[in-house]
């Protein structure tokens, strides 16, 4: 390894820190868990310390619920967040409370709470985490009843100062610390570019089979670009300061470069059939040579310190000439046609790299330059109100779908509660439903299966901590236990899930000594996934139906995009907002087939057409970003009106197969046509190879669309 950072042993420059070490934990989810944990000990401690550990215990069920979701992101939109969280939570706490002895009144108020809960799920992620925390609160509020009016409002008034103290503690580490939130979202899309080019790089090694490695390519690819959406609704948000400024330019720089690396393999089918595999290693050593620059960046940007990576790689460079030119005196004028761009095209990620590491570590303190586009329309926009409700007020919706679902879900979960009262705890049965059922059936059944396990090992420590923990200790586990939840929420489940077993265990052990045993909790745990299981199937909302809308919206986004990429004199802001249009259809598209895995009534042949389908799509992404690079690039003895004419014609023609109902089919592989006499390095026919290669891509996509949706693959 030429550049960044060799080995694990290399260090930060964080008083010796190792990289595997620091790429661990110099994490935004991880800082986000530390700060979760600091702003709730601060709050229970000095409660615990004015008023009493009885104290504490009210103040602190408050500032937990408010806690889930503080989450990274920007400064209005927390507030908005914590705020919502707030008074939704102290509510459905105080109905709790105040119901807790009167059956159908509570099963009035878990019934609506549920379905708030469900119905907020289409406003987005957060307003999902927000209805998780009137289901927490829901819990907490049965689990303090009291006979006496006073005391239910002494205590919701603890819980509404818990959770009010908290908010205003995270709304000002979050303004303390937003230039270093703005940085870490941008290193987390770095580490995800530097994943991205290792899983290509493995598109050039013969021992990985083409599947397989085109496989990881898309799944690196979707997060890839979920990191670069979150990092755009942070950074890109807000007045530009001079600091701001860096880290809009590093952005910009990073889909840049994104783009140049797509670019790169538009011929990697045909070089792994036709080049030798010496030929190819130099290709996936170098993607792994400039992946461990990408994370030397983000180390950077997490650690405030160590040297900018060189970002050259000369040796690289050379040994693909070489192979270059041992191709070119055999005489494989096929080869050559795939190894020349592909070589000039991997030059200029390396030289885009350089950049990007100028822009992130600048040697000099002067302000980046940036385009002339309006940043706020690449930004995700919230969820219009009036018309998000219009959609989903009927059964045909997904979302109505899931309320009604999980509504009678948590119902019948209560019932079970008030018919064997000595046996089972209702609010543990409740919130393992709530945590579990999702509107996405594949999504349901992971998370059941990763709350079982999670849930098990929480019991297991609790079993184990409890009887040995002094109180303070217990409070100290019930902290840690907080960070680490919110951690890994969206990393991995089954750590969040231990921990937050282990919270709600010990904080239950608090609320309501007299009746906890962690047994009960194992077997409480057990129904309630039970019950998930059974309702899940009820109204069910089977993803493979939405197949034939996103692969129509992908082929629409195709169309969009190809009519800017091949436009020579494209506008800057069309050309990436129709790319980013693209790239988020194929990221929703590739998501909702890895989950169809899971689902009933799925076809193998129908996951193999949708994957030909992203496979197809990448490349034609790949082929379409290469236009642009070469348009940029010197053009040499391009004579610029017959490649205008060029454009034009093939323009016309791929976006007439990408919007024709006629049939066209797929091609037997993905080898490209027109090598052989296309081969000449003059830009002209290159470019007409290049366009060659499009209109190709484009009837196999359109070929695959047609069979993946097709009503014949899935079983009635």
């Amino acid at each position: 390894m030429s550049a960044g950072f060799p080995h694990d042993r290399t260090t930060t420059g964080l008083t010796g820190v190792p990289r595997r070490s620091a790429l661990l934990l110099l994490r935004h989810h991880v800082e986000n868990g530390i700060s979760v944990s600091l702003c709730f000990a601060v709050v229970v401690l000095a409660a615990g310390e004015l008023a009493g550990f009885d104290v504490a215990i009210f103040v602190g069920s408050g500032a937990m619920c408010v806690s889930i979701v503080d989450q990274p992101g920007p400064l209005p939109r927390k507030a908005r967040a914590l705020g919502a969280a707030l008074l939704s939570s102290t509510l459905v706490s105080l109905l709790a409370s105040l119901t807790a002895d009167h059956p159908s009144r509570m099963a009035g108020l878990v019934a609506v709470t549920s379905a708030g809960f469900a119905f907020v799920s289409a406003f987005g992620r957060t307003a999902l985490v927000i209805g998780i925390t009137a289901v927490l609160a829901l819990i907490t509020g049965m689990a303090a009843p009291s006979h006496n009016p006073v005391i239910v409002f002494e205590h919701s008034w603890l819980f509404f100062f818990g959770g009010a103290a908290y908010a205003m503690l995270a709304l000002l580490a979050s303004w303390c610390l937003d230039d270093r939130n703005r940085r870490m979202f941008l290193s987390e899309a770095l580490l995800a570019m530097a994943a991205y080019l290792r899983a290509r790089g493995r598109l050039y090694d013969r021992d990985v089979s083409e599947r397989s490695a085109l496989a990881t390519v898309i799944e690196r690819h979707g997060a890839l670009m979920e990191r670069l959406q979150a990092a755009r609704d942070t950074i890109f948000i807000g007045r530009p300061s001079r600091a701001r400024q860096r880290w809009i330019a590093g952005m910009l720089g990073l889909l840049d470069l994104y783009e140049a690396v797509l670019a790169t393999d538009a011929d990697w089918e045909a070089l792994r059939e036709l080049a030798d595999a010496d030929a190819l290693r130099p290709i996936t050593c170098l993607s792994d040579a400039l992946a461990n620059d990408i994370e030397a960046l983000a180390l950077i940007l997490s650690s405030g310190a160590g040297s900018r990576p060189g970002c050259q790689h000369p040796e690289l460079l050379t040994r693909l000439d070489e192979a270059l030119a041992e191709a070119t005196a055999a005489g494989r004028a096929d080869a050559v046609a795939g190894l020349r761009p592909t070589r000039n095209k991997l030059a200029q990620v390396v030289t885009r790299t350089r950049r990007l590491a100028e822009t992130i570590a600048p040697s000099q303190d002067t302000a980046p330059t940036l385009p002339a586009i309006d940043l706020r329309l690449f930004v995700q926009p919230p969820s219009r109100l009036v018309a998000t409700l219009r959609t989903h007020l009927s059964l045909s919706s997904p979302v109505a779908r899931y309320t009604i679902r999980l509504t009678l879900a948590m119902l019948a979960a209560y019932a079970v509660t008030v018919a064997f009262p000595n046996y089972v705890h209702g609010g543990w049965i409740l919130l393992t439903v709530a945590l579990i059922m999702r509107a996405s059936y594949a999504v349901t059944r992971q998370r059941r299966t990763d709350r079982l396990i999670g849930t098990l090992a929480g019991c297991a420590v609790t079993a184990a901590v409890m009887p040995i923990l002094p109180t303070y200790g217990v409070v100290a586990v019930i902290i840690v236990s907080i960070g680490v939840a919110h951690a890994f929420a969206g990393v991995n489940y089954k750590i969040t899930s231990l921990a937050a077993s282990l919270m709600a265990l010990l904080l239950l052990h608090f609320l309501e000594p007299a009746t906890f045993y962690v047994v009960d909790r194992i077997a409480d745990t057990l129904i309630g996934a039970a019950l998930s299981a059974v309702f899940a199937r009820v109204l069910p909302s089977w993803e493979w139906k939405d197949v034939p809308r996103l692969a129509s919206a992908l082929l629409a986004a195709d169309r969009s995009y190809a009519a800017q990429a091949l436009t020579p004199t494209s506008e800057d802001q069309a050309y990436r907002l129709a790319r980013k249009r693209v790239l988020d259809c194929f990221t929703t598209l590739a998501t909702t087939t890895r989950r169809l895995s899971t689902e009933p009534h799925v076809q193998e042949r129908t996951l193999i057409s949708l994957n030909e389908l992203l496979g197809a799509n990448y490349l034609l992404a790949s082929d379409l970003a290469s236009v642009q690079g070469f348009l940029q690039g010197p053009l040499g003895e391009l004579d610029t009106k017959l490649a205008s004419s060029l454009l034009k014609e093939f323009r016309e023609r791929v976006l007439q197969i990408l919007s024709s109902d006629a049939s066209h089919p797929p091609p037997e592989s993905l080898r490209r046509r027109g090598w052989l006499e296309l081969s000449n390095a003059h830009p002209l026919p290159m470019l007409r190879r290049r366009l060659l290669h499009i209109e190709h891509a484009a009837r196999r996509v359109a070929a695959q669309a047609r069979i993946a949706t097709a009503g014949s693959a899935f079983e009635s």
